[in-house]
């Protein structure tokens, strides 16, 4: 067990260049005035900043092998919990596999400056192994992150696991003694850089709401007929630091700050194996291996939002022959008899049934073939078998043309949605399209 622990990441973290590099992780936010809670600013988009290590960068064992990975972790469910809600929504990530919570309270620092951070910027001692490459696209850019943090609704904190590594390796070697010494520190350093860095992001943005989220175990009690002794010392040390979290989330309430604590460790427990990549990678695999996968990241992505807005959303299941589900401003769509259709891999509703979700006005003109579309002073014109549409009397080509089909007109939903002034996004994950505006 003790090499899942051990620090042999300087290979495999050269590999992790492919993942994940700014583009992927993250979503420039312009600025904007911040809002309090949980709903959108001023501007209707709500905006949302992630920090912390490698469970906040959605990190999936095996994911820096795939060609174009994407992380699908809790902020990206977290987010997606948003456009359930009927929110335009934003994010940025800035997950740094490795970092300490020491770490992120330097970043902060040099962030409210308007400084980058770089590799020895964000060391502890004897952190040098756990250097993440992708710091310079991240947090190269110390005043994009500070404006990012200013603008925010919502800031999601994972960290602290990194910073439990020296106390379970102790126990694996049999250490136990010098492992209980050492555990009061581990737990009060990590709950002073995370005082100081919440502190940090109020002078930034005093309105935002900041969730933090406890430290799972990912050791199980037992794998391949192999008890771990330790199995409980870690639970116990998990519950320590989860009670350090609800402390300080008292400490900032007694300061009308709304600091809150997301709780997914407990959902670990006993399901470590099932929630952890840890039989993929192998018990002597590599680091990796205690990292969650899919079924981890939705328990923590549900622990985040019910912390947030007090629940969890999710589509219906679909009717046989439906393949996709639509939301259009927080409602889910219940077409007519006519189930929407994917060709070509884009969306088609009937004229009727988009108008009717939508709030548009609708007229058909006989003569031109041509549906008329008109909402908050625009007006879109498409006609069955054309390829360009007109936005208030402008031409706009779109990729899917209307067409008629069993005596029906259908139409592409996410082009007449987006020249209708909806923000539209898809989701593959949830085979679900959001249509917010």
């Amino acid at each position: 067990m003790r090499s899942l622990w051990r620090s042999r990441l300087r290979p495999a973290l050269a590999a992790l260049l492919a993942f994940g590099v700014a583009a992927s992780l993250m979503q420039a936010l312009p600025a904007a005035a911040a809002a309090a809670g949980t709903d959108p600013g001023k501007d209707g988009v709500y905006r949302i900043v992630a920090l912390g290590d490698s469970l906040a960068a959605g990190y999936e064992y095996g994911i820096e092998k795939q060609a174009n990975p994407v992380p699908y972790g809790f902020v990206e469910r977290v987010w997606e919990q948003a456009l359930f809600r009927g929110f335009k929504a934003e994010f940025a990530n800035y997950g740094i596999i490795g970092l300490r919570a020491e770490g992120l309270e330097k970043l902060l620092a040099r962030a409210e400056r308007g400084e980058g951070s770089g590799d020895q910027d964000l060391l502890a001692e004897g952190q040098e192994a756990f250097v993440d490459p992708r710091i310079g696209s991240l947090v190269g850019d110390g005043e994009a992150v500070r404006r990012n943090i200013a603008s925010a609704d919502l800031i999601l904190i994972q960290i602290g696991g990194n910073d439990f590594i020296a106390y379970a390796m102790a126990l694996d070697a049999g250490r136990t003694k010098e492992a209980d010494g050492m555990l009061p520190d581990v737990l009060d350093r990590i709950q002073s850089s995370l005082e100081t860095s919440v502190r940090t992001i109020h002078r930034i943005n005093p309105d935002a709401l900041i969730v933090i989220g406890d430290q799972f175990s990912p050791v199980p009690r037992k794998i391949l007929n192999r008890e771990f002794p330790y199995y409980d010392k870690l639970q116990d040390a998990v519950k320590l630091l989860t009670g350090k979290l609800e402390e300080l989330s008292a400490r900032f309430a007694g300061e009308d700050r709304d600091v809150r604590v997301a709780y997914s460790a407990s959902r670990f427990v006993g399901h470590e194996l099932a929630m952890t990549t840890m039989l993929a990678a192998g018990i002597q695999g590599d680091r990796a291996a205690i990292h969650p996968n899919q079924n981890g990241y939705d328990a923590m992505g549900r622990a985040f939002a019910e912390a947030v807005w007090g629940d969890y959303r999710e589509p219906s299941p679909r009717e046989e022959g439906v393949p996709i589900t639509v939301f259009v401003n927080g409602e889910e769509l219940k077409p007519g008899t006519e189930k929407p259709l994917v060709k070509n891999n884009f969306t088609f509703l009937v004229l009727r049934d988009i108008a009717v979700a939508l709030k548009a006005d609708l007229a058909w003109d006989g003569k031109t073939k041509s549906a008329t579309f008109t909402l908050n002073g625009r007006k879109v014109v498409l006609t069955p078998g054309s390829s360009v549409m007109t936005v208030n009397g402008e031409p706009r080509t779109i990729p899917a043309a209307p067409f008629a089909e069993g005596g029906r007109t259908y139409v592409p939903l996410g082009a007449l949605s987006d020249a209708l002034g909806f923000n539209v996004v898809y989701r593959n994950t949830l085979k679900t399209a959001f249509i917010n505006g």
